[in-house]
């Protein structure tokens, strides 16, 4: 019996529950605040972005005004120095045509027509007195010494293009700015100015086709900060002074308060090229924000949402912490597979390790069998001993293939396998070992359906399932066997395995027996579990069948009711059509030619018995007991070998490592490769290696014979039979 284990103290467990719901409260409430920081760090990061793409959008935008002011502002500049060069160096050739000096009006009056916003040129002598006027006809009485555009230029010869403050002008009323440059004479001294009348109308209906969004302005000042066109207008109109604006930052990072409205506003400011100005974009920063004050509401409504759910969620989980119990059986339940996959694990290094020597000895007593039945009489009492001694045997070699399937290492492949086939020739060899009483009740109409298995696997689930419905019925009674298609439209979990929706094809095994305990049905799958006497059962039938479906993607439905009987249902995914097999032909043996074949095997009975097997068969035979031996023969000869028999567990060299050996001498030779223990990969080792078949120990005659067969033909004739296996 186990060892007892003393009850957990209620308090250890109390204490464990009470750790555990402060521990997911603590979990629950950071991340609430996880969940509002990420929030509040989002809106902090989407204003940033907001502010940074405000002020790049219009820190463009002034750039952009700034330099097409600068480009206008210019052409008037060029007018004023060549109406200045012109004056100089070529008026005095222009006939003056009365007092006012009118051809030379003219002229100037030629060149301002070229310049759009300029409404006047004017020329002035070293007194500020009005020489010439591109519109001749308004009066020359006209001083200038006291204004600014005059002394700027009179008193500093490097004063370059100057701009005057707003203005309004005489004759039209109109907004305006005077542009002046110093006149010199020949020998470098001043002489007057020449001036431009600029409409500021001009630079305002340009700046009203510009547009730059809601809630923004553009302003054009002077270095002074003198307001000079504003879009959109002020009540009082240009001339204040605004020097909150001009001593800005380029480049501010945050919204400033404006000096004209006395609001929050982002602010650009441009230099104009080349002048004494600057142009002034602003936008509102309320109006600016407005979409992501919009979005920062909507962020905080989630997370308010959602935090107020977690929190709902949080204390139905607390109240709800009883679940932990199940937890705790299904750790306790994964304990316990854990056992069994360990107990799994140590059979199968146990049929690992004795696999091979166990079949060497089963091949032995199997080959010399067969030889021994082909020379005894038919109804003799030596054939009916030597069919005993077969039959013997064989059952030995289905008992090390049930360890080997147990443990999941044998070298089974997986091919399109008609079910229905397998189990008509499972009941085929069943039936005539059924006990009186027990009626076989086959129901098959799976026609063609096929699975992806092991045959060999396949047949032992059929064969455990029947055998353990066989002894369930002690007393008589039907043994029922369905194999059918069905189609499953939802996902399905069943007590040992889940479905998925698809099409899958189910083989059901049931009997009228005794049936089977509740306290005992949630163990029949455990490996060494039985309910039969010492010396009558294993325990590793059914899980042998649990571990079988479970690696073809199926799953076991178990129902049972005690005095009634079981019923086993096996479901596998079905994977295409394959046709029920024919007949199988006369029990033949396909012979050689005299093809020289090389046995390579540790074990010298089983080198002499394959040498005197396939001598029968029409080959001929040369044998070793040493890997090493058998290579040297070959390296000395290789073309004397048409084809190599190998064993894989050999002291000198392993037979895949011969056999990468022997195609690095002769790369086209057929290699046959036996093995008789369990070794995961060897199949697919082989097969990189060039191998071109992989044997199961223990081997009948019939097994060698086809396998040589394949690997010479089509160089291999069929011939009769020389053995019947």
């Amino acid at each position: 019996m186990p060892p007892s284990t003393a009850p957990a103290s209620p308090e250890i467990g109390t204490n464990k529950f009470k750790g555990l719901q402060l521990g997911i409260t603590m979990v629950g409430v950071l991340v609430i605040v996880a969940l509002a920081g990420s929030s509040a760090y989002d809106a902090w990061r989407s204003y940033r972005y907001t502010v940074a793409a405000n002020e790049r959008e219009i820190a463009n935008v002034a750039n952009a005004l700034a330099e097409q002011t600068a480009w206008s502002l210019q052409a008037v500049d060029l007018l004023l120095i060549d109406s200045a060069r012109w004056y100089r160096d070529e008026s005095h050739d222009v006939p003056v045509a009365g007092p006012n000096g009118v051809s030379v009006s003219a002229a100037l009056g030629a060149r301002a027509t070229a310049v759009k916003q300029v409404r006047e040129v004017i020329i002035m002598d070293a007194h500020g007195d009005a020489l010439f006027r591109s519109r001749g006809t308004a009066s020359l009485n006209h001083n200038a010494s006291d204004r600014s555009y005059f002394i700027a230029q009179r008193d500093n010869p490097d004063a370059g293009l100057f701009i005057s403050e707003p203005l309004t002008t005489r004759s039209e009323g109109r907004p305006a700015i005077i542009l002046s440059r110093r006149l010199d004479d020949v020998q470098g001294h001043f002489a007057g100015v020449v001036i431009a009348n600029v409409d500021l109308e001009e630079l305002d209906s340009f700046y009203q086709a510009v547009d730059v969004g809601s809630g923004s302005a553009i302003q054009l000042l002077r270095d002074d900060a003198t307001l000079l066109v504003r879009n959109p207008h002020l009540p009082g109109g240009p001339g204040g002074k605004y020097p909150a604006l001009i001593t800005a930052p380029m480049e501010p990072t945050q919204p400033v308060i404006s000096p004209i409205d006395g609001r929050e506003d982002f602010l650009a400011l441009a230099t104009v090229r080349n002048t004494a100005l600057r142009l002034a974009v602003t936008r509102d920063a309320a109006i600016a924000l407005r979409p992501w004050r919009a979005e920062t509401i909507n962020v905080a409504a989630r997370t308010l949402v959602v935090t107020l759910l977690g929190a709902l969620g949080l204390a139905m989980l607390l109240r709800q912490i009883g679940i932990l119990k199940r937890a705790q059986l299904d750790k306790e339940q994964l304990e316990t597979q854990l056992r069994q996959s360990q107990k799994m694990e140590a059979i199968g290094t146990l049929a690992g390790g004795i696999a091979h020597d166990f079949n060497n000895v089963l091949g032995a007593i199997l080959g010399y069998g067969e030889l021994a039945l082909q020379h005894s009489a038919e109804h003799s009492d030596l054939r009916r001993y030597l069919d005993n001694v077969m039959l013997a045997a064989e059952r030995a070699k289905m008992l090390v293939e049930r360890i080997l399937g147990f443990s999941r290492s044998g070298l089974g492949d997986l091919v399109l396998v008609n079910v229905e086939a397998v189990v008509r020739e499972t009941l085929e060899l069943l039936e005539a070992s059924l006990p009186v009483g027990i009626r076989l009740d086959p129901k098959l109409s799976a026609g063609n359906a096929a699975v992806m298995a092991d045959p060999t696997y396949l047949h032992q689930v059929t064969m455990n399932l029947c055998t353990n419905a066989v002894q369930a019925m002690a007393h008589g009674g039907v043994l029922g066997i369905a194999v059918e298609r069905r189609t499953l439209a939802e996902p399905r979990v069943l007590p040992r395995g889940s479905l998925a929706a698809r099409d899958y094809v189910r083989l059901t095994v049931t009997d009228t027996g005794a049936g089977i305990p509740p306290a005992v049905l949630d163990r029949i799958f455990d490996p060494f579990f039985t309910t039969k006497s010492v010396g009558e059962g294993t325990g590793l039938g059914l899980s042998l069948v649990h571990g079988i479906i479970g690696d073809l993607g199926g799953a076991i439905d178990v129902s049972s009711t005690v005095g009634e009987g079981t019923r086993f249902d096996i479901w596998l995914p079905a994977a295409g059509e394959q046709a029920l097999p024919a007949d199988a032909a006369a029990h033949t043996l396909p012979r050689g030619n005299g093809e020289a074949v090389m046995i390579v095997d540790d074990e010298q009975p089983l080198v002499s018995l394959a040498e005197e097997l396939i001598a029968q068969l029409g080959y001929e035979p040369v044998g070793y007991v040493s890997s090493a031996a058998a290579l040297q023969t070959f390296r000395a000869a290789p073309h004397r070998f048409d084809v190599i028999l190998t064993d894989e567990s050999m002291p000198d060299l392993v037979g895949t490592e011969f056999a990468r050996q022997i195609r690095e001498l002769r790369p086209t030779i057929p290699i046959i490769l036996m093995s008789g223990r369990a070794v995961a990969g060897l199949v697919d080792q082989a097969a990189e290696l060039g191998v071109n078949e992989v044997l199961r120990k223990p081997l009948h005659g019939r097994d060698i014979a086809e396998a040589l067969v394949r690997v010479l033909a089509p160089a291999i004739e069929i011939q009769e039979p020389v053995c019947q296996k």
